[in-house]
């Protein structure tokens, strides 16, 4: 472990996913250097995913989008005087250089980048999953203590708040609640529309399961989502919450499902950082590398990139039997 660190700027601005994963990060930081000022650089989108995390001391914005926000970044974090920057941000190296903190922490591929870094681990491992690339950044601080899980943490108030929503639309506690996320910014990466309409019908059926729908306000994914909406229409099992919630809010209604199912996107993250089991469907990307972190989670995979046609809606109803017909049987 370095000594002698007083302040401490952790780096990872984009993308959600991959600021959930880096809470794992901050718990291990703080378990190390306990009487250490830690900051985070995150942007306007990505900084609610650390609100109200008890392991950090301040969040610093970064506005990528404005005028002249690089070189205001770099003026505020200089004023800052940090002792160590742990950067987990491809691309952050000149940042990271610019600030002139005595040790600064990561690693890229390109020459370009690696040596802005005075730290940087011997090896970079491209085939490992995302958190334990990050761990890999790290080594050389020597962090002790296991690894924790990412997690993201919720006020009472907004978990309240998601509650009476759910409550307001008849929706109890005792009732199988699934949440679908059919959208992704990448549509590769989207279970085909048809299927999540089969798979919705079959579980209202089979379990009257009540179905929250999650994604996006951009015009796409709204059009996905109402097309959804309309198909389970018929049934008063579902709400369609997409485009009407904030990063905490999802957060806060995803922990209130037994059952999350979407694709490699941010929102599944989010679902397993605070504690919902996942169902994901992976194709262009590879699970082992940015899959959910957790045992409990269900991973359907098909290699032959022709969006994920070869998982139908009976394979996944058959592995949300093996996981909860038992337990919904009984009810």
């Amino acid at each position: 472990m370095v000594k002698g660190v007083k302040k401490i700027l952790l780096i990872r601005y984009s993308a959600i996913g991959d600021v959930v994963l880096a809470t794992s990060i901050i718990e291990l930081l703080r378990r190390n250097y306990s009487q250490s000022h830690l900051s985070m650089l995150l942007t306007p989108i990505t900084a609610p995913i650390v609100e109200e995390n008890p392991f950090l001391d301040r969040i610093i914005i970064h506005n990528r989008n404005k005028r002249f926000s690089y070189l205001k970044c770099i003026r505020l974090l200089r004023q800052e005087k940090f002792d160590l920057i742990a950067s987990l941000q491809g691309k952050a190296g000149l940042l990271a250089f610019l600030t002139r903190a005595k040790y600064r922490v990561g690693f890229h591929q390109s020459l370009r980048y690696r040596y802005f870094y005075n730290l940087r681990p011997k090896k970079w491992c491209p085939e490992k999953h995302a958190l334990y690339r990050y761990l890999n950044m790290v080594e050389l601080l020597n962090l002790k203590g296991e690894i924790p899980e990412p997690k993201i943490y919720l006020t009472k108030e907004e978990e309240s708040a998601a509650e009476k929503v759910l409550r307001e639309k008849g929706v109890s506690k005792e009732d199988f609640l699934v949440g679908l996320n059919p959208v992704s910014a990448y549509p590769a990466k989207e279970w085909l529309l048809k299927y999540y309409i089969q798979l919705g019908k079959e579980l209202i059926e089979r379990y009257n399961t009540k179905i929250l729908i999650f994604g996006k306000g951009d015009k796409r994914s709204s059009a996905i989502c109402y097309q959804l909406e309309i198909a389970l229409a018929k049934s008063e099992n579902v709400l369609s919450l997409a485009g009407k919630t904030n990063l905490r809010q999802l957060a806060a209604l995803a922990k209130c499902c037994q059952l999350f199912i979407t694709g490699d996107t941010g929102p599944m993250h989010i679902a397993a950082a605070v504690g919902t089991k996942v169902l994901a469907f992976f194709a262009s990307t590879d699970p082992k590398r940015c899959g959910p972190v957790g045992k409990e989670h269900i991973i359907l995979e098909d290699k032959k990139m022709n969006r994920m046609k070869n998982i139908s809606p009976e394979k996944v109803l058959e592995k949300i039997d093996e996981n909860f017909g038992r337990w919904l049987r009984k009810e």
